[in-house]
């Protein structure tokens, strides 16, 4: 007989066992970083909202590599289903002895509304209201455009409030939750070290397919319309 690795792989990750339903919102700091008390007050650790996704254009500061002052197209984030309870059931739900179901077997029902953690989120842009940085514009596109994207983000609207801007995704939908956390260890590697260079932060439409980055470019394609 074959390993089970060949004939039966298992679904679903073992990274969020136990699969159950979290008892709480807000994700719960454990551990935070060393103190310096040679540097001022600040927060290690402080909650936040997701907001949506979107792409920037940066150039790569990696020697060595291929890529290296070359432009990049990343994805950034910036910080009702009904259960068909008996229509799909497992048969064997497992052996007469042990006399208890495993955490292996499939069951009916929402096993959904996990606590997840990720490590070493590179921060790309920290935008502050009334400041420059909370705009969209970079050193190499001057364009006066706001961080929301045309239309305010699907299913969260309009970011009125300090942001952070991280690589790649973020677990959860619109409006969760987020807790963050500084690092516990100092970042050595090329990756955390690499310096950031945004040249351009897309502000498209996210309904459907966006074509223009702000509305007076809208306007100058389509010209004067009907009333």
């Amino acid at each position: 007989m074959s390993h089970r690795k060949f004939e039966h792989p298992r679904h679903g990750s073992l990274g969020f066992l136990p699969r159950k339903r979290c008892s709480r919102h807000r994700g719960k700091v454990k551990a935070f970083p060393r103190d310096d008390q040679s540097k001022k007050c600040h927060l290690t650790a402080f909650l936040g909202y997701k907001a949506g996704m979107t792409h920037i254009v940066r150039e790569v500061e990696k020697p060595g590599s291929k890529l290296h002052k070359k432009e990049t197209c990343e994805a950034v984030t910036r910080l009702p289903r009904k259960t068909h309870r008996g229509l799909r059931k497992v048969a064997c739900i497992g052996a007469w002895h042990p006399a208890r179901v495993s955490y292996t077997v499939a069951r009916a029902g929402q096993n959904g509304y996990h606590h997840r953690t990720e490590m070493n989120k590179k921060v790309y842009k920290i935008g502050k209201v009334g400041q420059e940085t909370h705009d969209a514009s970079t050193e190499f596109d001057r364009t006066e455009k706001d961080i929301t994207p045309m239309g305010g983000f699907p299913h969260y609207g309009v970011v009125k409030a300090d942001y952070l801007m991280i690589k790649g995704c973020c677990v959860g939908p619109k409006k969760r939750v987020v807790t963050l956390r500084q690092s516990l260890l100092k970042q050595t590697s090329r990756l955390a070290l690499e310096e950031i260079k945004l040249k351009f932060v897309d502000t498209s439409s996210k309904f459907g397919h966006g074509r223009f980055q702000t509305t007076d470019e809208k306007q100058r394609f389509y010209g004067k319309l009907k009333a």
